[in-house]
């Protein structure tokens, strides 16, 4: 009888340690699942900021005085240093 307790008692504690081995299971592959993420969204966020700096830089280049001028003349506006005053 005595080995009967000893029996359940083994089967419990294996019991016990295989749902702990599957807990650190689980929740290993959900670190190495959000590890993958994180990594995406970083290569996303530099491919983003990689991106913004060139559409600054196309802004920047697009505002300069002489781009804005020759923009001007070829929609039909006229720089006030030519305009004329009405009579």
């Amino acid at each position: 009888m005595h080995r009967q307790g000893s029996l359940g008692t083994t089967l419990r504690f294996g019991l016990l340690y295989l749902l702990a081995l599957l807990l650190v299971f689980a929740v290993g592959h959900r670190n190495q699942m959000e590890k993958a993420h994180l990594a995406k969204m970083e290569e996303e966020l530099a491919r983003l900021k990689a991106r913004e700096e060139a559409l600054l830089k196309e802004r920047w280049q697009a505002t300069e005085p002489h781009r804005v001028l020759s923009w001007a003349k070829e929609k039909g506006f006229v720089p006030m240093s030519q305009g004329r005053w009405a009579e």
